[in-house]
């Protein structure tokens, strides 16, 4: 079955968050280059997240993998937009430290699972089971290295 006008454009908003995320990790590497381990995988990371959902559309569009309607609210999404929106200027234009800055990912990324996100596509093809496993393994591993290197600023 076709997705509905509105599930395309539940993952629009999707990859809009995605690329404006990776848009920051870019910005975040730049102005914060002792961090670049960090910023390099949270920016991979993303590229790779926003690959796979465009790669999807075909598997989408003939009802091999779904949209599930209630993984997220829009509204929810539209808000975090404005606030990454909100940081990258922030990171443009004020002063602002390490740590208010990883404090802002961390919560960011941790929203990520809160909110659903990796719940918009379901599929029962073992390839995208294992893709989708392994996106989520990584966003984890990099939640971790995150929260690692705020507890090594904290201790400074």
């Amino acid at each position: 079955m076709k997705p509905s006008s509105f599930q395309m454009h539940k993952v629009n908003i999707l990859l809009e968050y995605k690329e404006l995320l990776s848009q920051l990790y870019q910005l975040c590497n730049r102005r914060f280059p002792e961090y670049n381990d960090l910023w390099q995988n949270l920016f991979i990371e993303k590229r790779s997240q926003v690959k796979w959902v465009k790669s999807l559309q075909p598997e989408v569009d003939t009802g091999i993998i779904s949209i599930n309607p209630t993984s997220f609210k829009v509204e929810a999404l539209r808000f975090l937009i404005q606030s990454i929106r909100t940081k990258i200027d922030d990171l443009e234009n004020k002063p602002i430290n390490s740590l208010q800055l990883l404090i802002f990912v961390k919560d960011t990324e941790d929203g990520m699972i809160e909110k659903n996100f990796f719940t918009i596509f379901q599929g029962d093809t073992p390839e995208f089971k294992n893709k989708k496993s392994n996106l989520e393994l990584e966003h984890q591993n990099n939640v971790n290295m995150i929260k690692s290197t705020l507890l090594n600023i904290k201790k400074l």
